[in-house]
């Protein structure tokens, strides 16, 4: 081996020496970077000299100068606005159409159409209800110049829809009224009786609902008293059943700060009228009740109790208006009997006046499973309606001279304790949405006719 022989030395080195000098390198890069910038926000931008004072004309080239600028913004500003309106018309365009209500009339001529549809209805002799009641083409018109007031002295139109069955209780020709008076409407879709529905399908319509229009979910108050009705503070979506089946109104909150933000416009509160709109019975005058918390409008079981609109000052921000239930009777001279069952399910008929009150029995049994009768009655098995019929009119005593069976009784107990929610029923939203022209299960029948209570 040759002396002297020198080992070279490795240009490694270890990692934390690395990270340190990359760490240094780093920090360097990043002061410099910043000593840049302030360098650069230092250098004052050259000051606009402006006209001098020796120009002629001084004053007016200044003024021309100030009016070309003044001009250039009003013409980004009015740009601006113009777009601004297109988009709004094409999401209002868009979102008619989603809702299947593109093709909207003027209040006026559905009024005279519905006025002329309701005169062939009263002509048709072979109705299933009462000619007393649907004869009255004079009433019906009565009716309907009440609604068209609620509908152009209100700012906001709250429709009431039964949570038991919210399609077949919405009328699609009364909101083709609202969107037709003009964008400064606005429509609140309100879910009644939520207290007969289980909560999963109460959170499944809100949903399906709230695609179209604002929904709230509401329970009326149920006490007797005049003044103080009970009101709880409990969301209505996360309330216990104790609260739900008490006699208490839930949902006041919401719906209160709904119409809170309607009052409101650029940071200034106003006035508005809010009117209340829906079948016969869904509860509008409850709802007013419960709101104003004191019994200011007569409410019943029966339907037809309000007969003229009727104003309730709510506060100094707030003005309610209640309308009398319209109902609009889907192909009754097509349908028949089946119209005027539909009718009577959604109790906007009064059940004495029926003079067939079997048929809307046979449209429940097929509504409700067997086993649920058979233990709210406490009665054995059956195979048909008359055969349910005469055993629950045994049971409760309804008999004829002779022993038998009256069966109309029986029907018509049934159809009460069906409006008053005894016997529980529900229907499911539909899977996919729709708009509201789709038919449902107990909304299958196009709009044709009107009859109002």
């Amino acid at each position: 081996m040759t002396k002297g022989f020198k080992k070279k030395l490795s240009k490694r080195m270890p990692a934390k020496r690395r990270y340190k000098i990359e760490k240094k390198v780093r920090e360097h890069n990043k002061k410099l970077k910043k000593v840049s910038k302030k360098k650069e926000k230092m250098k004052s931008k050259p000051k606009d000299p402006g006209v001098p004072n020796s120009l002629p004309f001084k004053e007016q080239v200044i003024r021309e100068a100030q009016q070309r600028k003044a001009e250039e913004l009003e013409r980004k500003k009015l740009l601006r606005e113009e777009m601004q309106r297109r988009q709004k018309g094409s999401k209002d365009k868009a979102l008619n159409k989603k809702r299947g209500i593109s093709d909207v009339n003027n209040l006026e001529q559905l009024a005279a159409k519905s006025v002329a549809q309701n005169d062939s209805v009263a002509e048709n002799e072979e109705l299933s209800v009462d000619k007393s009641s649907s004869s009255n083409v004079s009433n019906t018109r009565a009716y309907f110049k009440e609604f068209q007031k609620v509908i152009d002295q209100a700012d906001v139109i709250i429709e009431v829809l039964d949570a038991r069955d919210p399609l077949g209780t919405r009328c699609k020709e009364v909101e083709k009224a609202i969107i037709a008076a003009g964008p400064s409407k606005k429509l609140v879709l309100l879910l009644n009786k939520v207290d007969l529905v289980p909560r999963d399908n109460m959170n499944q319509w809100l949903k399906y609902l709230k695609n179209e229009f604002p929904t709230v979910a509401f329970k009326a108050s149920t006490q007797s008293q005049k003044d103080n009705l009970g009101r709880s503070s409990k969301n209505i979506e996360t309330a216990n059943e104790a609260i739900l089946s008490s006699s208490q109104c839930l949902g006041a909150n919401e719906l209160m700060k709904l119409l809170g933000n309607y009052t409101r416009s650029e940071d200034v509160r106003m006035s508005i009228v809010v009117g209340i709109v829906g079948y016969p019975n869904v509860g509008k005058s409850s709802i007013i009740n419960s709101l104003k918390r004191s019994r200011v409008c007569n409410v019943g079981s029966m339907p037809g109790v309000t007969k003229a609109k009727q104003e309730i000052i709510l506060d100094k921000h707030v003005r309610l208006l209640d309308c009398p239930g319209i109902v609009f009777a889907k192909n009754l001279d097509a349908n028949g009997d089946k119209g005027a069952a539909l009718l009577a399910l959604r109790n906007a008929v009064k059940i004495e006046q029926l003079q067939d009150p079997i048929t809307p029995v046979e449209a429940i049994i097929e509504r409700v499973k067997k086993q649920d009768l058979m233990l709210l009655y406490n009665i054995p098995d059956f195979s048909s309606v008359g055969e349910f019929l005469a055993l629950l009119a045994k049971k409760c005593g309804k008999l004829k001279k002779g022993g038998i069976p009256n069966t109309n009784a029986a029907a018509k107990k049934v159809l009460n304790d069906w409006n008053s929610g005894k016997i529980k029923y529900f229907t499911m939203p539909p899977e996919k949405y729709s708009n509201f022209s789709m038919d449902v299960e107990m909304d299958n029948e196009a709009v044709d006719d009107e009859k109002m209570e």
